[in-house]
């Protein structure tokens, strides 16, 4: 039924649509008479269409009654020819254009039916980036509506290699979704990589990017995203410079990013719109944060449960002092405020702005001061959780932070066993992953172990200019 054609008998076509479009109490529909034997219909959801010139049309064919009948073929044409509007011939067609928001016109004693660009789009309007903020630099994000990003990269870049290309993925291949590249400057194998990967995804309700970014990893079982998000168009037109595939997903304010390495992932816009000095000491930062996120808490199980004697006396002697009436192991102590810190932060960001700015400062003030004084944790053990907590704020993407919180917990495992010999073990296993991983035939711990110098020039730090051929993101 979907994929026949219509029939001349409008009143059974019309009928037979209205039941495969379900019984909706916003589905709207008008019979208008243009002579005594002419009619038309018009189908449409209410709230998705401009009103206004719905109206227009409608008022328009219905003044062509007294003035001029369109009761002929020609004459339907040529009022049609004026009519911005699609040609439909099947159920089917009918279906997936109306509820995108298109209004249906069917014509009495014709087997073709119009879908009319009439849809009114509901998007909010041009904001600042919420998840990659900067100091300086521009303060636009990208929005829901996909022709209003790709006109916003168009805007800043007026290069005519820059080429969009539409995929549409799921069984029905209705969800609309772009490839944004260079000519020049990308790979034909990267580009064919990514448009066979996007036609077989099998989803029918894509709601966002983050949905078919599992489709795009060659090892989804890996803790490390291999495809890069971002919300900020200067971050995307950057990466398309230098030669990576942007894909936008209709209905997303986030694009994703391909090839990806962890280099990529750890640079911030901030670096390139501050001078190279401040860039470079963030960017170093940064990865002193990564180490203290995934290491601080294991090291210290691992000196106070196994390795007492590589402590220097003092330090060894206070810690002693503040863990003497706490009647736990530095594990269990660990993993108490670890998963409490986890929940304060998952609360704060579930509530309202306000209410989640109280509860994540006040609740882990009264909490770590609760356990000290119940001797439940040592005072020791709050600093290390606090600057642990702190440390892992610092990575410029949300999803790689994610991953380091994961694995954090699997060190302070490993510690709480091997001590010191468990933590380089789970050091080493970790890098042979990272050296392992690629993503769309680039190494995604590159440029860490290249052997070519240049390679160094924009990863650990921030070179100037003019002697790193460095592209802002």
């Amino acid at each position: 039924m979907l994929n026949s054609t219509f029939q001349r008998d409008t009143e059974y076509v019309v009928k037979t649509f209205l039941e495969l479009a379900g019984d909706s109490s916003d589905i709207a529909s008008k019979k208008l008479w243009i002579s005594s034997t002419d009619f038309f219909y018009i189908l449409y959801l209410q709230g998705l269409v401009d009103s206004e010139k719905l109206n227009q049309l409608t008022e328009k064919m219905v003044q062509s009654k007294t003035s001029s009948p369109i009761n002929t073929l020609d004459r339907w044409d040529s009022f049609i020819s004026t009519i911005e509007s699609t040609e439909i011939y099947t159920y089917k067609q009918a279906l997936t254009s109306f509820f995108k928001g298109e209004p249906l016109l069917f014509i009495h004693n014709r087997t073709t039916a119009y879908s009319l660009n009439m849809t009114m789009a509901k998007q909010r309007t041009w904001s600042e980036p919420t998840t990659e903020k900067v100091v300086r630099g521009p303060k636009v994000a990208l929005i829901e509506n996909l022709e209003e990003n790709i006109g916003i990269l168009r805007q800043r870049s007026s290069d005519a290699n820059l080429i969009v290309e539409d995929v549409f993925i799921g069984e029905e291949q209705l969800h609309r979704t772009s490839m944004v590249f260079h000519k020049k400057q990308c790979q034909p194998h990267i580009v064919n990589q990514v448009r066979e990967k996007l036609q077989q995804i099998n989803l029918n309700n894509v709601q966002d990017s983050g949905m078919i970014e599992e489709f795009l990893e060659e090892a989804p079982y890996s803790p490390f995203p291999q495809v890069q998000n971002t919300e900020r168009p200067d971050r995307v037109l950057a990466a398309i410079n230098e030669g990576r595939v942007a894909i936008f997903v209709d209905g997303s304010p986030f694009a994703l990013l391909v090839p990806t390495t962890i280099d990529m992932i750890m640079k911030s816009p901030d670096d390139y719109y501050e001078r190279w000095l401040a860039g470079s000491l963030l960017r170093l930062l940064r990865y002193i944060s990564i180490f203290i996120t995934l290491f601080f808490s294991a090291i210290y199980i691992s000196l106070v449960s196994f390795h007492q004697g590589l402590l220097p006396t003092e330090l060894a002697i206070t810690i002693a002092a503040t863990r003497e009436d706490v009647p736990f192991s530095p594990f269990i102590e660990a993993m108490v405020m670890e998963v409490t810190i986890e929940l304060l932060r998952e609360a704060g960001l579930r509530l309202p702005t306000p209410v989640g700015q109280t509860v994540g400062l006040v609740g882990g003030v009264v909490i770590g001061q609760a356990a000290v004084e119940a001797h439940i944790v040592s005072s020791v053990m709050i600093i290390i959780v606090s600057v642990t907590a702190i440390a892992s704020f610092t990575v410029p993407q949300y999803g790689i932070g994610l991953s380091f919180r994961i694995l954090r917990f699997g060190s302070m495992i490993i510690a709480a066993f091997l001590g010191l010999y468990g933590v380089t073990l789970f050091l080493l296993i970790l890098v042979t992953h990272l050296t392992k991983l690629e993503s769309f035939g680039m190494e995604y711990f590159k440029p860490f172990y290249a052997k070519n110098s240049k390679s160094w020039k924009d990863s650990y730090v921030r070179l100037p200019f003019k002697k790193a051929n460095v592209t802002k993101r």
